[in-house]
């Protein structure tokens, strides 16, 4: 035995001393390589990590990633789509009114004297009314209350008033009335010429609008 110690010891110090310091170094290793097992995998934990942040950064915005342990769940969200409000329905359109069709148009002529002097003035009042079931226009402003003696106009309101009235609706037997001065002179289209006094007689008195002709009332000038 103590040849085969003497064959790896060698020097002038007792064997023991050298058996010490070999016991140090081979501890010293043993403390030095149990480090160095801790430091990696200290290191390899913070290595995983930055690979991750790495992997998120480089992820172009729209491209799914996995999610990891660590992060917050995110739920998908779907934006509420707008209710749509009921288009308004468009109002109906009233039907246009048409004019009242002469054939349908009843006038009535009546003079507040029946016999005057020539040349005095004479209150007289017009209705028109529609006979029509529908109910149609009527323009005020056109009707004309006329003096004939036989088949001459010697007298018309058309001639020198300025008309009145407006345009009326009337349907059914509905009417209006419109309200008129009859002088007693002679008048011609246009009020062209001197106005005169009427001979003194019998004249019909009656009211027109368009084609719409009243039955006649008498008048009397003396």
């Amino acid at each position: 035995m103590q040849g085969f110690k003497g064959k790896f010891v060698k020097g002038s110090e007792p064997e023991s001393v050298y058996w010490k310091r070999r016991g140090i170094v081979a501890g010293a290793v043993a403390a030095l390589v149990l480090l160095v097992v801790v430091l990696v995998g200290t290191l390899g934990g913070g290595d995983g990590e930055a690979d991750e942040v790495e992997v998120r950064a480089e992820t172009t915005p729209g491209e799914w990633v996995a999610p990891t342990p660590s992060e917050t769940i995110q739920r998908p969200y779907i934006p509420e789509t707008p209710t749509a409000s009921p288009s308004e329905s468009p109002s109906p359109t009233e039907p246009e009114v048409s004019d009242c069709p002469a054939d349908e148009l009843m006038l009535q002529v009546v003079a507040a004297f029946d016999e005057v002097r020539s040349g005095s003035k004479v209150p007289v009042s017009v209705l028109v009314a529609s006979g029509a079931d529908e109910e149609c226009v009527a323009d005020l402003r056109e009707v004309a209350v006329e003096l004939a003696s036989g088949e001459d106009v010697v007298y018309s309101t058309a001639h020198c008033e300025t008309p009145s009235g407006e345009e009326v609706e009337l349907s059914d037997g509905s009417g209006q009335t419109i309200e008129f001065t009859v002088d007693g002179l002679a008048s011609a289209e246009g009020c062209e010429g001197a106005r005169r006094a009427l001979p003194a007689g019998e004249y019909d008195l009656r009211a027109r609008l368009g084609e719409a002709v009243s039955s006649p009332t008498s008048l009397r000038l003396k």
